[in-house]
Parts: structure tokens; C-alpha cells; sequence
């Protein structure tokens, strides 16, 4: 290329020179202007790949034209070519790895598939290349039984607490999860950005692997976002990172995630803030199960109210009282945030280890300009107190426990779970032919009849009836079919 401009330039430049020295001269021109193509060419290459690692306009233009062929369509039979998760502990939790054998079980019993999902081709040749399937995710979901009417019977909703949204969260848990995590996340100079990767973290993760052949300390550390880490604890083997594949499954998921509602990601990056708090596992209790999301573990491990703990670090604190419970509270938000690197180390008796990293932080935040010199020597001087023993934490039964116990009781059975626990953090939806307003009569009635007053009021005492038998002492049961056309409906339940 340069000879041909060069010929160009100086016609007749083909023809060697007499001159020695001359041709020597422009054989030194000719390199030069090689090399400074070559030259300008890398520089122009390096700028570009600085440019789009810092606004990925490049990514977020071819990204979100993909993504907007990913859909699905929920339509009437079934989807004989429909794919299901094989693993993931959100996947595994809700149900969804299970549903083959859910089908199966149901139809066994003359049960039949009303309608299915039937996905676009994009997202289809999106998952065969290695992503996980994209749609909305649920951050709270469980059992939900309905009565004949289509009112609820009973709601088992997990995680027990969570937060509404992005702006539900208090801004001091926002800046301090992004202190510890992702700084750059609600970057808004850059509104087009991919919140799936840092790419400064991703090239040291990437130098450390390589140099790690040589000495395995530098393999520490990972390339890890908040975007990542949500696509690991929910769809990834294990809620783990095995290896380098499923980190660039994550990273590939979660980028294609990001651009679903189109280039700019600035309403995206505020769901990852608010999925991740939802979603992250923060140990387990016994008797309880896993404990899921900020909220219900600072519920269940510290025993504090989220509301009151939302109303409390929002708010200024004025007087010494409100600072040092502003700090109490903060430490414990603080603790669960960085609990979630080990989180059964940490919550399960490292107590110790946790309250000395939370101590750490606390001074990195305030260097950093996070929380204020006075917040952070009321949390410094706090404790942290776990809970004695679990709180009650019963799922709502909207009517007597015999008609939802009985119904619970068949979904295990014929879904072959293993217990109700199981049952009740499924992502499932049963529809009952329970009559409400029969049973909350039957169920006021029937529990009064321990009463000898009440029993005689209604005539029940006296020959060939109770006689001096104590009401008390007996157990009352209830069982009311209705007939239809083809099949009898259970209408009514109860039992003392």
C-alpha cells in the first residue's frame, strides 16, 4: 500500500534511482511509512477497544438488536420441543428443574398441559450457544392455593421479605454495596454501559490465570459483578463457578440480560442493585431453610424489622440515641453485604471473623467518603447480636388448616416432593374447589363447640344426644362434597 501511494505521489518512482544514496534514502522512507502504519493502525485499534470498554457503545448497539428478537409466547397445547434448566439453586428452589417429571407425574393422573411457553428462534439458538434463557425473574415467589372463587387460601411467599424496588432501597445500602462490589455500576456518564463486566477486573483476573500456570496464589481473585454474581447464585451448577466456561456463561448471559429493554442499561443497572439484595444466599437456619436476600436475613439473623431499618438509615440521626442505633443497624447491613463472600462461615460461626472484616470496611468506607466519620464510630462501637432462636415464620392460611393442609398434602404427593417445604417454595399456583365462605361458617361453628353453653344453646344436649358428655373432650369433623355433572367437588374441610 504504501509503494502505491508513494508511486502515486512522486511519478516515475518506480524507476530505481542512479544514486546510491538515494535509493537507500527511500528504501528508509519506505520502512518508515510501513511501520507507521502499522503504528497508527494499533493505536487507532487500542483507542477503540478503550473507547468501547468505557461507554460499550459497540456492544450495546449489536447487543440490544439481538435481544430484541429473544421472546416467548405462552400458547394454547403443549410445546413438544420446549427445554427446561438442568440445574442452578433459583432454578432448582422454584421448581423449574423439575417440571418434566411434574408433567409426567400430572398426566398420569388425567391431567393435561393447557398451555405452554414456545420460544422465539433468537432466544433458542441463544441458549444452544451457551446462555442461560432470559425472561423476567421472580425475586419472590412460592405456593399459592385458590378457592373455588379464585381467593386466596394460602401464600407461601420466599424469601419472606424483599425490597420493592430500586428506589425502596435506602441510598446508604446502595453506596455501600457498591463501594464493596462494583464501583462503576450506576456509572451515569457512560449510559450505554455493560454492567456484566469490568474490564480492568476481567484483564487482572485474566493475568492472574495466566501467571497462575507459574505460582497459584495469583489465580486468586475473579472478574466477578454484581450482574455475574446473580447469574452464578441463581442459574450457575451449584450456585459455583467451576471454571472458566460457566464464568464466560455468566458473563455472556448477564451482557445479553442488560440490553433487553434496549442500549441504554441505566434501568437495568438499578434491577441488578435490587435483584442482587433480593437474591443473594446469606446462610441457612435450621428448622427454616435457606435464608435469601438482604432483608429477610437481616429479619432472621438480627432481628430487625427491614421497614424500620429502611426508615432508620434514611433518615438524619439527630440526637446520640439515633446515631448509635443508625450505627447498630448500618453494622448489620454492613455485616450481610460482606457475609455473602462466605456466607456459611460467616453466619454460621465466624462471628468473630465477621465483626473483624466488618470492622475493616467500616474504616475504608469513611476514607472513602461512603458514610461520615460519626456513623462510623457509632457502628464501630455496636455489636453484633444474633438472633437466640427463630421467630415464627408460618406461611398465611386464610381459612381452617384442614382444607390447605389437604390440599398441600396432595400437591406432595402427587408432584413427588419430598416434604412441604419443598411444596412451598415452589413457583406453583394450585386451584382448589374449596368454598371460602362455607368453611369460615363451618370453621366459627365448630370451634365454639367446646363450649358446654354453646352446645346447649344449640340443642345438642339431652337424650340420645350428648348427654353429661364434655364437649370439650370430643373432636368434631366436617367433610362436604358437592355433586357435579361428571366428578364430586370438596367444598368443605374441617376437624377439631
Amino acid at each position: 500500500m504504501v509503494e502505491a501511494v508513494w508511486e502515486h505521489l512522486l511519478p516515475g518512482s518506480r524507476r530505481q534511482p542512479s544514486d546510491p544514496g538515494r535509493r537507500r534514502l527511500l528504501a528508509r522512507v519506505v520502512r518508515l511509512a510501513r511501520w507507521g502504519v502499522v503504528l497508527g493502525g494499533i493505536a487507532s485499534l487500542g483507542w477503540g477497544l478503550i473507547a468501547e470498554a468505557r461507554t460499550s457503545y459497540l456492544q450495546s448497539r449489536l447487543l440490544s438488536r439481538w435481544t430484541a428478537h429473544m421472546t416467548f409466547e405462552v400458547r394454547p397445547g403443549p410445546n413438544n420441543t420446549i427445554r427446561f434448566p438442568q440445574w442452578g439453586p433459583y432454578d432448582e428452589r422454584l421448581g423449574y428443574t423439575r417440571l418434566p417429571p411434574f408433567i409426567a407425574s400430572l398426566t398420569a393422573r388425567h391431567f393435561a398441559v393447557a398451555r405452554q411457553a414456545q420460544w422465539s428462534p433468537s432466544l433458542d439458538r441463544f441458549v444452544d450457544q451457551g446462555g442461560y434463557a432470559i425472561y423476567d425473574e421472580k425475586s419472590r415467589a412460592g405456593l399459592q392455593l385458590l378457592d373455588r372463587d379464585r381467593s386466596v387460601l394460602y401464600d407461601a411467599s420466599y424469601p419472606l421479605l424483599a425490597y420493592r424496588d430500586f428506589a425502596s432501597i435506602p441510598p446508604l445500602v446502595v453506596h455501600s454495596l457498591l463501594f464493596i462490589e462494583d464501583h462503576r455500576l450506576l456509572d451515569q456518564e457512560n449510559p450505554r454501559r455493560n454492567p456484566a463486566v469490568d474490564w480492568s477486573r476481567f484483564m487482572l483476573a485474566v493475568g492472574g490465570q495466566i501467571t497462575g500456570i507459574v505460582d497459584r496464589r495469583f489465580r486468586e481473585g475473579g472478574a466477578s459483578t454484581l450482574a455475574t454474581q446473580i447469574e452464578k447464585f441463581r442459574h450457575s451448577p451449584g450456585g459455583r463457578t467451576p471454571g472458566v466456561g460457566e464464568k464466560f456463561r455468566q458473563m455472556f448471559t448477564a451482557s445479553a440480560r442488560a440490553y433487553r429493554d434496549g442500549p441504554d442499561t441505566s434501568r437495568a443497572r438499578r434491577e441488578i442493585v435490587a435483584h442482587y439484595l433480593n437474591s443473594t444466599p446469606l446462610g441457612s437456619w435450621p428448622g427454616y431453610g435457606e435464608v435469601i436476600g438482604v432483608p429477610e436475613a437481616l429479619w432472621l439473623w438480627y432481628g430487625t424489622e427491614p421497614p424500620v431499618a429502611d426508615r432508620v438509615l434514611t433518615a438524619p440521626a439527630v440526637t446520640k440515641a439515633e446515631l448509635a442505633r443508625k450505627g447498630e443497624i448500618y453494622r448489620q447491613v454492613l455485616s450481610l453485604l460482606l457475609a455473602g463472600r462466605r456466607p456459611a462461615y460467616y453466619l454460621n460461626g465466624g462471628a468473630t471473623a465477621l465483626a473483624a472484616l466488618t470492622d475493616s470496611y467500616l474504616r475504608l468506607l469513611a476514607a472513602a467518603g461512603v458514610i461520615d466519620p460519626e456513623l462510623r464510630d457509632s457502628a464501630l462501637a455496636a455489636k453484633l447480636t444474633f438472633r437466640a432462636q427463630l421467630p415464627p415464620t408460618t406461611a398465611a392460611s386464610f381459612v381452617g388448616n384442614k382444607a390447605t393442609d389437604g390440599l398441600r398434602n396432595e400437591l406432595v404427593s402427587q408432584l413427588h416432593l419430598p416434604d412441604l417445604y419443598a411444596l412451598d417454595r415452589l413457583d406453583l399456583t394450585g386451584y382448589g374447589t374449596i368454598d371460602t365462605p362455607a368453611q369460615r361458617r363451618i370453621t366459627e361453628v365448630l370451634t365454639q363447640l367446646g363450649s358446654p353453653a354453646y352446645v346447649k344453646s344449640l340443642g345438642l344436649v339431652g337424650h340420645n344426644l350428648l348427654g353429661a358428655e364434655n364437649p370439650a373432650r370430643l373432636t368434631w369433623s366436617v367433610v362436604l362434597y358437592e355433586r357435579g355433572t361428571d366428578r364430586n367437588y370438596l367444598r368443605v374441610a374441617f376437624s377439631t
